[in-house]
């Protein structure tokens, strides 16, 4: 049974090739063949003056050098003049004097490099600690605290903790940081 299967795929197969054979090799009136005959008639070739090479004109292609020309060639705006270019620069000059005189500007709050992650009280009622890591180091200060001999406790509050950097006087806040669930 197995080999009448095979001899029946076999000849559906060969018909089938013997078919696409055919309807390939099959070209109707004015078909393919007769199209590339008219164009190879009807061919004529392009005018040009002088068609041999012009070689000074190869070398000067070779020999060029690029320069930039400053325009984006991927916008599709218009480049500004060099007039406007001129404008813009004496602008940004004159805001660059005016504020040449102006006092700099306040130096950022102090960072606290540590994580704060908590805070509690002791049931004899001190005031309340504040917990804060780095890394495996934890530190337990309370207000009025000198933590790492820079910083002051000055306030803990519920969700975050009011520091000043014994140095420069500078205050900072540290905002108490979610620790997520505990796997």
């Amino acid at each position: 049974m197995k080999q009448k299967k095979q001899i029946i795929a076999l000849v559906v197969l060969i018909a089938a090739a013997v078919g696409i054979w055919g309807w390939q090799s099959w070209t109707p009136t004015g078909g393919t063949a007769s199209r590339a005959a008219t164009f190879l008639q009807t061919y004529q070739p392009m005018t040009v003056a002088n068609p041999e090479i012009r070689w000074w004109e190869v070398d000067k292609r070779r020999k060029a050098e690029y320069k930039a020309s400053g325009v984006d060639l991927f916008s599709q705006g218009v480049p500004p003049s060099p007039e406007d270019l001129d404008k813009q620069k004496r602008e940004e000059e004159n805001n660059r004097n005016a504020h040449k005189n102006d006092p700099p500007p306040p130096p950022p709050p102090p960072d606290l490099p540590l994580k704060f992650f908590g805070y509690g009280t002791v049931p004899t009622g001190t005031a309340r600690r504040a917990f804060l890591s780095d890394g495996d180091e934890v530190y337990i200060v309370g207000e009025g605290d000198l933590l790492m001999g820079r910083y002051r406790i000055l306030k803990i509050n519920n969700a975050s903790l009011e520091f000043e950097e014994v140095g420069s006087g500078r205050r900072g806040q540290k905002v108490l940081e979610d620790q997520g669930p505990t796997a």
